[in-house]
């Protein structure tokens, strides 16, 4: 079991990575609340490494996860108007999680309301049972509910498993816009996709 999940498990019964694949039953998707930000940022940091670390440096995967998801940063997602984000659960354990918020629009994205898809990732013992196209209605809804048209959301060009679910989900690439990390610039893809799919 990769260590970082281990010790998200131990700490706040996240689906364990040594758990079979397959295995999402009816999960719960909910909106999370401030309650949620200790699980939050053990969900995140073990999603995050789990996603980043074959693909990228471990170590400036470490640091990022370190800095972006202690309890201080994960709570101001809560302060942020108009934002949302949603907790999956399979049975009794938090396996996955999505926020939606308003950011600055790349110029790329027409339509200069869109909302941003800023994370949505799944333990990977999470994947391949459906969990993420549910997860992908719910932040549709959710979308819907905060009267944006448009999603819009960057992805790392190296994450093709992830270009795929969005490809598969609608999302068509506009453009790129520049992400830090690990002290150095990166062009991104920027992908949109309608809140409502076209008849």
């Amino acid at each position: 079991m990769d260590g970082a999940c281990q010790r998200a498990s131990d700490k706040l019964g996240l689906l364990s990575c040594s758990d079979p694949p397959h295995t999402v039953i009816a999960p719960l998707i909910r909106l999370a609340t401030v309650d949620d930000v200790p699980l939050l940022c053990a969900l995140g940091a073990a999603t995050f490494r789990e996603t980043y670390r074959e693909i990228s440096d471990p170590g400036e995967v470490d640091d990022y996860a370190d800095e972006h998801f202690t309890p201080e940063r994960v709570a101001g997602w809560f302060r942020q108007p108009g934002a949302r984000t949603l907790l999956a659960v399979v049975g009794t354990a938090p396996a996955g999680y999505a926020h939606l918020r308003h950011a600055r629009v790349p110029a790329c994205v027409a339509d200069r309301q869109a909302i941003e898809l800023s994370r949505l990732y799944l333990l990977r013992t999470a994947q391949g049972g459906g969990l993420g196209s549910a997860m992908m209605a719910a932040v549709l809804a959710q979308a819907a509910a905060l009267e944006a048209r448009t999603v819009w959301l960057g992805a790392y060009d190296r994450n093709v498993r992830a270009l795929a679910f969005y490809a598969r989900h609608g999302f068509v690439r506009v453009g790129a816009h520049e992400f830090e990390f690990g002290g150095r610039t990166y062009a991104d893809p920027v992908l949109t996709r309608p809140v409502v799919a076209a008849p």
